[in-house]
């Protein structure tokens, strides 16, 4: 469970608990952050180096050292954006990317950190001209990525015309042309209205129907993709029994020797007065103290079971 090891705020306790840090690798709750850093900088409370208040993010990973590392790979990769196609042979850009990572290693661990960013500054100054090519031009991952997108975009353009077409084949087919005409000819025939009255008439009603047949597809389409939802939320309904209910019978350990205790008699023989006590963690996960002895009984007791 996160908890600020300032204010001992945890996730249980605060529902709204937000933990952040900084490039120094130490955590603070986004209140404490706000409290300390009214004047933008201040010291860690747990290293005292000086730290600046726009500089705190929102630490996703649980091991603070993987949110360093990875804060300082997309650091440096606005720096080291070379591709292969940069250097000569394929070994030169290997020890390029092997480099990269001792860097990210260096400034992650607190190793050599001054002489890792004077590097970093001489490299971008060097070859700045490449750095900024590199910036503007996409690499072989994102190229592909984008076709994917436009394959898709493409893809679904090419299916709504296909519906759209299709909803238009149907509402004016054969069989509604006909009808249609013939109801406009027997209107004209007892109507005293003119001719562009009804007509008029005629299409605004046409035009209703197509609007009312869209609507009803939208709704049907919406029940259809509510239920394929629905389908795949799991449901928490009461299981039908089938076959034999589960009995458990303890294993019955035969030994030539003495016998082995009960779990619960362990600490009352003596048994865990030289064993290391679980943390709450660990008894938390279904492993106390007496587990980890008693297994060490049957071990020691292996080379007496009768097979």
């Amino acid at each position: 469970m996160r908890a600020c090891p300032k204010c001992k705020t945890n996730e249980y306790n605060n529902r709204s608990f937000v933990l952040m840090i900084n490039e120094c690798g130490h955590s603070l709750c986004k209140n404490c952050v706000d409290n300390l850093f009214v004047r933008n900088s201040g010291p860690c409370p747990t290293c005292g180096r000086t730290l600046k208040k726009n500089d705190f993010w929102r630490q996703m990973f649980d091991d603070p050292l993987i949110e360093k590392e990875n804060h300082f790979r997309k650091k440096l990769r606005q720096v080291y954006n070379l591709r292969e196609d940069d250097f000569p042979s394929l070994r030169e850009y290997n020890d390029y990317l092997e480099h990269f990572e001792q860097l990210v290693w260096n400034l992650a661990n607190d190793e050599n950190v001054e002489e890792t960013q004077l590097e970093v500054k001489r490299f971008a100054s060097e070859r700045l001209d490449v750095i900024e090519r590199n910036r503007k031009r996409l690499g072989p991952d994102e190229i592909w990525v984008q076709s994917c997108l436009d394959d898709e975009r493409r893809f679904r353009e090419r299916l709504t015309m296909d519906i759209e077409s299709q909803e238009l084949t149907n509402a004016s087919g054969p069989g509604a042309k006909g009808a249609d005409a013939r109801a406009i000819i027997e209107e004209l025939k007892t109507s005293d209205l003119p001719a562009e009255v009804i007509l008029d008439r005629q299409r605004k009603r046409q035009i209703e129907a197509n609007l009312l047949e869209k609507e009803q597809e939208a709704k049907r389409k919406k029940t259809r993709v509510h239920d394929k939802k629905h389908q795949e939320v799991t449901t928490f309904g009461p299981l039908r029994k089938s076959g034999q209910p589960f009995v458990y019978h303890p294993v019955d350990l035969v030994l030539n020797g003495p016998a082995l205790p009960e779990m619960f008699d362990l600490e009352a023989c003596g048994y865990l007065r030289h064993m290391r006590p679980s943390t709450t963690a660990q008894v938390a996960g279904g492993f106390p103290t007496e587990t980890g002895c008693y297994r060490a009984l049957v071990e020691s007791r292996s080379d007496l079971l009768v097979f």
